[in-house]
């Protein structure tokens, strides 16, 4: 007899397997799973993935506008970095000072760092700040010269909430070709032959971020419990699955996080500030780790079937309830491509079918990436052949 947990472990020993990962590969299921819909917001509906900070678990309660997010966190960080000193804003006045961020922070997210100086001159002649045009000019490439004091300047351009949005190198239409021509993957499962033991999975054991037999539902609930408990068989294929990358975008600077990373006293952390190393990259650090690779699908048929006799009022609290998903991806019924169908036979038996389109992109999980090895420092290169021979046994 089964309980919810090991079904969970056991569909995801069966699921890493079936994708082609290695015993120990970083693989992280995320739920739910709803289609990505080309349209005006889907780079940023992908890059929402990569933006989530992934928690120590084998399972992800996604949010996309919740949790731990990448961009947030990180311009937090850089509120508690101090660059090399510099004298731009003493020289330049407050009030010069003011209107030059006012000024930054609607500019178009294309004005390239390096024109910064060249834009401050011009800014400052043409708004009756000429005294101060050309030492201000001068200081601003003395800053662009700094990791610390360069990266805070990117961030004047992003904003985490506002119309400059920070993105990732790649976007939705990129992804959808490559995913056009990913090979399929299929895998089966039967809870009664299923190797439920993560031990040596990544996270050793963590799995608590997963709903139980509907969308958003408990894993202890009474239906869980009884779905667990008696047999379960998942045949499931895809016609595409891939892992696809992306690199944040300019508002991230790679060797400014390495040099906060590799210094855990002192410079360029600020003292003053509550934000530090420990609370940023250690164990309870809000950044311990990143979504290197997302992995998705399309072409998605799963067929859930249970052994279990489901009560009538079972049964109908079921129904009522599978319009928001149902284990193990938890898909909805939506005209954007996908679909979730229950059905129940005259023993009570439940039959659980779950489909979507062809040709539309699905994110079932992602590949994590510990702080130390995406800020690339020492053995980051090693740990990276390694997860790639893992990747490809």
């Amino acid at each position: 007899m089964s309980t919810y947990l090991d079904l969970q472990n056991g569909f995801y020993n069966a699921f890493s397997q079936g994708l082609g990962f290695a015993p120990g590969i970083p693989f992280q299921m995320v739920q739910p799973s709803p289609p990505l819909v080309d349209g005006a917001k889907a780079d940023q509906m992908l890059w929402n993935y990569f933006n989530n900070i992934p928690p120590y678990s084998l399972t992800q309660n996604y949010i996309a506008s919740g949790g731990n997010q990448f961009t947030s966190d990180y311009s937090g960080l850089f509120s508690a970095l101090q660059g090399a000193p510099n004298s731009f804003e003493q020289d330049i006045g407050p009030k010069c000072n003011t209107a030059w961020n006012a000024y930054t922070a609607v500019l178009p997210i294309t004005t390239p760092l390096s024109q910064f100086p060249v834009i401050f001159r011009s800014w400052a002649m043409r708004n009756g700040y000429s005294s101060v045009a050309n030492v201000g000019a001068s200081d601003l490439a003395q800053l662009l010269l700094d990791p610390i004091s360069s990266a805070q300047m990117a961030l004047m351009l992003y904003k985490p909430n506002g119309a400059n949005t920070p993105t990732w190198d790649v976007g939705f239409a990129d992804m959808t070709q490559q995913l056009s021509v990913a090979p399929t993957r299929k895998f089966l499962l039967n809870s009664s032959t299923m190797n439920s033991d993560v031990s040596n999975s990544w996270s050793k054991s963590s799995n608590s971020g997963f709903f139980g037999l509907w969308g958003g539902s408990s894993s202890s609930s009474s239906q869980s419990a009884t779905f667990a408990a008696s047999g379960v068989t998942v045949d499931a294929s895809f016609d595409h699955v891939m892992q696809f990358s992306a690199v944040p975008g300019d508002w991230y600077n790679s060797s400014a996080m390495s040099l906060a990373f590799s210094n855990k006293d002192g410079a360029p952390w600020d003292s003053s500030k509550p934000i530090n190393w420990n609370n940023t990259f250690g164990q309870n650090g809000n950044m311990q780790r990143f979504a290197a690779n997302l992995v998705i699908a399309s072409g998605m048929k799963v067929l859930v079937t249970s052994a279990a006799s489901f009560s009538k009022d079972d049964q109908t609290a079921i129904n009522n309830n599978s319009g928001a998903g149902m284990w193990p991806f938890y898909n909805t019924n939506s005209s954007s491509g996908s679909s979730t169908d229950v059905t129940f036979n005259n023993q009570g038996n439940m039959t659980v079918t779950i489909t979507s389109l062809p040709n539309v992109p699905i994110v079932l999980g992602v590949i994590v990436e510990p702080a130390a090895v995406f800020v690339g420092q020492e053995g980051a290169q090693a740990y990276k052949q390694h997860l790639a021979r893992l990747l490809k046994a």
